[in-house]
């Protein structure tokens, strides 16, 4: 190896660390979710001023402080005098095959929301909304934000457009009158909410909110902090805002073509999908404090009316099923960087696909590291040939370094001839791995952040390839048994691979350590690609070896 193959090499780790601290930021630990069953509890058993009691205290401490002027009086509103002169606090709750969601007439909210299909590790369905009833209303008025959180409103349930729905009414004295119907699919996370509001005269905007962002859901809370964020995919940009995001500020507005806004975790987002071409303006919130996250989706009130209906995901980051759904969903799920994205993709592609015959993902990514051998073997044949070749090239080399020391530049010359005459590559040494490098990142993006890997397990004590293998603790340290394999595997490569200059050999004993150090917090499937990848880089360098030695290129021949 030579100096500019350790420059490539020590590049490429750096790139990795930075990419490692980028997809895991560190925030301060994430509270664990809230008590929405005694919310619920409580508003049962108390009056009304107690039951807004008890919701300040759960929820209004993990929220961001107040942002814009609001009035130091809620809005007085009553039912219809249609529906009921006389409304009680309730809930409703309506099921599909995927998940069951609870409604609160306090403001037409969504009190609970559990997928049937996902269960946290310490056991229970995956829960979305936390301590705040989320899906609430907020006025925009000449005075300041008018929140409905505490009107109650109605309910009724009904059958609207084959759909199982269910209505709240709310309205004022003066007029105004506001109306949410929730619309429930047999199938499928997509909600219609259709709002509609009259008799809005001083209002000029109302915001569709989801302020408390989604449950940690995951044991490692270091997992939930990975993907936790507020999100908006206005024009064609996506604006991603972290909790950790909000340090100096509790909200940035984008304004724009708003396609949808929502909040993530690592593997479960809820979008706000409002009209095609309606909203001009979305509102990040965050607290990096309290570590959570939320949107505002403004909407236009148009001569004191409004009638909108938004499509609601609420559930898991899949990214078929999100793409299929339209609407430019597919980017909430995290596939790395712009130009690692198609790479990225397309794994995620083949690799639910190979899963229909493959049941097991351990396997597949064994098959894809076997793939990503084959489809670069010319090039590494190629690199190891040139590392042969400048190994035998080292004695002219040297050479040249002693008589031009004087005389860098003249040094640099009479090298660069040297190489031209043998037909070396200097840099080809290191190619095979620079052209790894996306594929790397795009299957860390896949192992790291697809649903798909989410608890899946290989053999023995990997149960999970998205996270570390871990077996157990050692004074609070995490042993993890793939990464001291990979870093055998490592040893092993680095005594088949040529040194091009002893003066290299120090960083061939070190790079060993330093993917140890590494590869030591990474997903365990990530970890199981690359020690495939050294077993098989290390079969493939002994069969090169192999070759007798005229079929390389000789020094002083050109």
């Amino acid at each position: 190896m030579d100096r500019r193959f350790a420059f490539a090499i020590l590049l490429s780790f750096l790139v990795l660390m930075v990419f490692q601290v980028w997809l895991a930021p560190k925030h301060p630990q994430a509270p664990e979710p809230g008590a929405a069953d005694s919310l619920a509890a409580a508003a049962a058993a108390a009056d009304s001023d107690s039951a807004r009691a008890a919701v300040a205290a759960a929820g209004e401490d993990r929220r961001p402080e107040a942002r814009r002027t609001r009035p130091t009086e809620p809005m007085r509103m009553q039912s219809p005098a249609l529906v009921s002169p006389v409304v009680q606090e309730e809930t409703v709750t309506l099921g599909s095959t995927l998940f069951k969601a609870t409604f609160t007439n306090r403001g037409g909210r969504l009190l609970r929301y559990e997928l049937n299909t996902y269960d946290k590790p310490s056991g229970g369905p995956v829960q979305m909304v936390g301590s705040t009833p989320e899906l609430g209303l907020t006025l925009e008025t000449e005075q300041g934000l008018v929140p409905l959180d505490d009107v109650l409103f109605s309910t009724r349930q009904a059958t609207v457009d084959g759909r199982r729905s269910v209505i709240f009414e709310a309205g004022m004295e003066n007029g105004l009158r506001v109306e949410k119907i929730y619309r429930l699919p047999d199938d499928g996370y997509d909600i219609d909410l259709q709002v509609r509001i009259q008799g809005a005269g001083d209002v000029s905007d109302y915001l569709l909110t989801w302020r408390d962002g989604i449950p940690p859901s995951e044991g490692d809370h270091k997992q939930f902090r990975s993907g936790a964020g507020a999100l908006a995919l206005v024009g064609k940009d996506v604006t991603r805002k972290t909790p950790g995001s909000f340090k100096n500020e509790h909200e940035k507005t984008v304004e724009g073509n708003v396609q949808w806004a929502g909040v993530r975790t690592k593997y479960f987002m809820s979008a706000i999908v409002p009209p095609s071409g309606t909203s001009s303006r979305v509102v990040l919130t965050g607290s990096a404090e309290a570590h959570v996250n939320g949107v505002e989706v403004a909407m236009p009130i148009l001569q004191g009316t409004a009638d909108d209906t938004f499509l609601l995901y609420v559930g898991p980051l899949e990214y078929n099923r999100l793409k299929a759904l339209g609407h430019g969903l597919e980017n909430g799920v995290e596939l790395s960087y712009k130009f690692i994205r198609p790479i990225s993709k397309l794994l995620l592609v083949v690799m639910v696909w190979m899963h229909g015959f493959l049941p097991n993902y351990g396997i597949i990514i064994i098959v894809i590291s076997a793939l990503t051998k084959i489809l670069f073997y010319p090039l590494t044949k190629s690199s190891i040939r040139s590392m042969k070749a400048m190994q035998r090239l080292q004695p002219e080399m040297q050479a040249i370094r002693d008589k031009y020391k004087s005389d860098p530049q003249r040094m640099q010359k009479e090298t660069m001839e040297l190489y031209k005459t043998h037909k070396v590559n200097p840099l080809g040494g290191c190619l095979p791995m620079i052209l790894q490098m996306p594929v790397f990142f795009a299957l860390y993006a896949v192992l790291a952040n697809s649903i798909t890997m989410r608890q899946s397990g290989f053999v023995w004590w990997i149960t999970d390839l998205s996270i570390p293998d871990t077996v157990g603790m050692v004074g609070g340290f995490a042993i993890h048994v793939l990464p001291v394999i990979m870093f055998f595997t490592t040893v092993a490569q680095q005594k088949v691979t040529p040194v091009t200059d002893p003066r290299q050999k120090m960083m061939g004993y070190m790079m060993p350590v330093v993917m140890l150090f590494i590869f030591y917090s990474f997903p365990a499937g990530l970890n199981l690609y690359w020690t495939v990848n050294n077993v098989l880089t290390v079969a493939q360098q002994w069969n090169i070896h192999r070759e007798p030695q005229a079929a390389l290129p000789a020094a002083g021949k050109a």
